[in-house]
């Protein structure tokens, strides 16, 4: 059985496709003005370091609006960046947001509280050796309370109060 890497030009069209559909709006407006050119730009910077990092093809992560978190800039404020890395292997979607303590260089896991089920932030990852050690049998590393915030969760989440005793 004789398997084909696909041509740039299949996955060029497959990469636009998935902008497309992950987030229409921001795709169509990317040439609009400088500062949409240049948030797409930073966008796709960050895109190439979270695949270097995490050592997958960059065509396997999507930089978009997070709906959720905002942060301000001198501007007002905008939308924060959600990062999601589909395994190319397995097909599983893996979501981050930036750390802040590490700009650029490290990224906060997404994963479903099991108090509430919102997505929060559940582990520091700059490298594939940190999810890894996240991932790994018997890992008891103790939770991230520095980046824990109450806002993430929903009101009442039993987790939330679990880990403040």
């Amino acid at each position: 059985m004789t398997t084909t890497t696909p041509g740039l030009a299949e996955r060029a069209v497959r990469a636009a496709r998935a902008h497309r559909a992950a987030d229409p709006d921001g795709f169509h407006h990317r040439h609009d003005n400088p500062e949409a050119w240049n948030r797409w730009a930073r966008r796709a910077r960050v895109a190439r370091t979270v695949a270097t990092a995490l050592q997958v093809p960059v065509d396997a992560v999507l930089v978009t609006d997070d709906p959720h978190r905002t942060y301000p800039t001198r501007a007002g404020e905008v939308p924060g960046d959600l990062i999601t890395v589909t395994d190319p292997v397995t097909g599983r979607l893996w979501r981050f947001v930036p750390d802040h303590s590490t700009p650029g260089q490290a990224w906060l896991l997404l994963d479903h509280c099991s108090g509430c089920s919102t997505e929060v932030p559940v582990a520091r990852v700059a490298t594939l050796a940190d999810l890894g050690d996240h991932l790994a049998p018997g890992h008891n590393a103790p939770p991230l309370r520095e980046i824990r915030d109450i806002a993430d969760h929903r009101p009442g989440c039993t987790a939330l109060h679990q880990a403040e005793g």
